[in-house]
């Protein structure tokens, strides 16, 4: 059979048949006639039930191929255009964070100020950033900033009392304010007593100058140099400065030491040193007594016993008229 379809695809291709294959064939040709008949008949009946295209059904599955090239096509350009939308939503997003963070961020200009304070009885020796030292008083408080030492002024505000030794740097002048005004150093040591309960800051300068001004605009400027004492007023008054050796005997280290020699110096001294370091009162029989000249030490946690030792030089009767007042009568001081 094989031979045979041989045969038929090289009739079909209209090529000659060698007669002596036709012969191994088996095929002679009326055979080969009527073989080529029926297998033609049957090829074209093939052809039209197998081949014979339905026109209209395979239209309509091309239509319909075509609408769901159509839809996928229209959601494609969609699907393509939101994902750069989303990123550019994130973008955005990430810019307004970004310019948040930028406003909000700590700024190294921005002040952060610290504040200490003590207690009744309580002295803090403080380190500032820029290390300057400052002993606070008992119920005093200080503020500063933490970047102190990376300002172009150093600035610190102070009520109640302390003692400053200032680094120098001419570069950063040092800044001190008070409820009654403003004190200006380069680089010294002094004493500053600056109570809300008082009507003036004083500044007491053991080494170096200060510089002390009101807050008012139009307010006095004065210097203040070494062994003088400042004072800043309330604001209807001017800044004043005076001798320390003219004025109150120097309490920079009374309330540290809580001892004070007195060599030389008034009942008067003591009785506003005991008022300012203590809850102790000294009062006179006779206003004269405040002038009058001792040399002796005045423990400010025992004041008792230093002022018995002071009635004991036969001057003086000393008085106790309450747990806290003391009273010293007597009418000549020594010569």
């Amino acid at each position: 059979m094989e031979k045979k379809i041989r045969f038929l695809a090289q009739q079909w291709k209209n090529r000659d048949v060698d007669p002596a294959k036709r012969a191994d064939a088996g095929l002679d040709d009326a055979a080969l006639n009527k073989e080529l008949e029926t297998i033609w008949q049957k090829a074209g009946n093939y052809k039209s039930k197998s081949f014979e295209p339905d026109v209209e059904a395979n239209w309509k599955k091309f239509q319909a191929k075509i609408q769901e090239n159509k839809d996928y096509s229209s959601e494609t350009p969609i699907r393509r255009r939101l994902i750069p939308q989303s990123w550019l939503l994130a973008a955005s997003i990430a810019a307004l964070l970004l310019v948040g963070w930028w406003i909000l961020r700590p700024s190294s200009d921005t002040t952060d100020f610290k504040s200490l304070s003590t207690n009744k009885r309580e002295i803090k020796k403080v380190e500032l950033p820029d290390h300057s030292v400052v002993w606070l008083s008992q119920n005093s408080e200080l503020s500063f900033d933490s970047k102190l030492n990376r300002s172009k002024v150093r600035e610190v505000k102070l009520r109640g009392e302390a003692y400053f030794e200032v680094q120098s740097n001419p570069n950063q002048p040092f800044r001190i304010e008070t409820p009654h005004g403003l004190i200006e150093v380069l680089g010294t040591s002094f004493n500053v007593r600056a109570l809300n309960t008082e009507s003036q800051t004083e500044v007491q300068v053991m080494s170096g100058r200060v510089a002390l001004m009101g807050k008012g605009k139009n307010d006095q400027r004065i210097e203040i140099p070494a062994n003088f004492i400042g004072y800043i007023p309330s604001i209807k008054k001017q800044v004043s400065k005076s001798s320390s050796d003219k004025k109150v005997f120097s309490s920079t280290q009374v309330w540290r030491t809580r001892k004070i020699e007195l060599s030389g110096r008034t009942l008067g001294e003591a009785q506003e040193i005991l008022r300012r370091y203590s809850d102790y009162r000294l009062e006179f029989s006779d206003p004269q007594i405040a002038d009058c000249i001792f040399t002796w030490t005045f423990d400010l946690d025992r004041p008792e016993t230093s002022l018995k030792l002071l009635a004991k030089t036969g001057y003086f009767h000393l008085e106790k008229t309450s747990s806290t007042v003391f009273r010293l009568e007597g009418k000549s001081c020594p010569k």
